[in-house]
């Protein structure tokens, strides 16, 4: 959906807004407009976020469209700073979340992005059947399902963990591998089951971050699959976060892993797995 249509929309929240309670000696103190436009205009990211932030108060009804138009900016964090601002406008914050959510079953790969980025940095939990929905289109980037999987992990709800399970299956690794970071941050997440998997993807990078959960989480049931990982697997990375993890398991049937771990050739790795076997049972 175009900026200005959702610009019509946010400006009619603005006026029937424009009464809500800010004290007017302090609103938007130091912010204005103009400010926000300069920043924009010297395509200086802190400079942006800088003058958004000041404007947190400011009841200003022509920056409604400088900002709307920073959640189609290409770096993340403009985009997060402008739906930061829209949070704390919440009759402008609802119109914006549910024409967002249009866009993730209308929209191209740039308009998901975009939405979900705005959907997870309001924490707006209606969309997460929304994102379940999108997440399995067929096309869409891999920019778009990383900020998907993104929005999942602000959003922190367990209700999330079927978008981030397809995630995990995704053919680009940099996707699975944020949803194995993100499950690990849903509050209340009881389970790691799906991540087990992950110890024997095909990215060195996945396997890493699966291990770090795994281990996070003192999932007793891959002591064994770590074992391996920990004294053959050909990255560094894994291997140590393969020892991190069997130290935090604790078994006393890890130590001939870890003690051959502490003769790698990688000093990160030998330092972790000495560690490693001071913990164990």
């Amino acid at each position: 959906m175009k900026n200005i249509n959702k610009f019509a929309a946010v400006a009619f929240a603005f006026v029937a807004s424009i009464t809500a309670s800010v004290t007017p000696a302090l609103a938007g103190k130091d912010g204005s407009n103009a400010k926000i436009v300069s920043a924009v205009r010297s395509g200086s990211v802190d400079a942006i976020v800088a003058e958004v932030e000041r404007a947190e108060a400011l009841m200003c009804e022509e920056c409604i469209q400088t900002i709307t138009n920073l959640t189609e900016d290409n770096r993340f964090a403009v985009r997060e700073v402008a739906a930061w601002w829209f949070a704390k406008r919440p009759q402008m914050r609802e119109l914006m979340a549910s024409q967002m959510i249009d866009d993730l079953g209308t929209g191209d790969s740039f308009h998901v992005r975009n939405a979900a980025d705005f959907l997870g940095g309001v924490r707006e939990y209606t969309a997460l059947p929304a994102l379940r929905t999108t997440i399995t289109r067929s096309g869409l980037s891999s920019e778009a399902k990383l900020a998907i999987v993104r929005a999942v992990g602000f959003m922190a709800h367990l209700s999330g963990n079927s978008i981030l399970q397809t995630a995990m299956g995704d053919a680009d690794a940099t996707v699975r591998a944020a949803a194995i970071v993100a499950w690990r941050d849903v509050l209340g997440q009881m389970s790691v089951t799906p991540i087990e998997s992950r110890l024997g993807d095909s990215d060195a990078g996945v396997r890493a971050e699966a291990a770090t959960v795994l281990g996070a989480y003192g999932d007793a049931n891959v002591a064994a699959t770590l074992e391996q990982l920990v004294v053959s697997d050909p990255d560094a990375f894994v291997r140590r976060n393969a020892a991190w993890a069997l130290g935090k398991i604790g078994q006393a049937s890890s130590r001939d892993a870890l003690t051959k771990a502490s003769e790698d050739k990688s000093g990160l790795v030998k330092l972790v797995a000495k560690a490693a076997l001071s913990s164990l049972h």
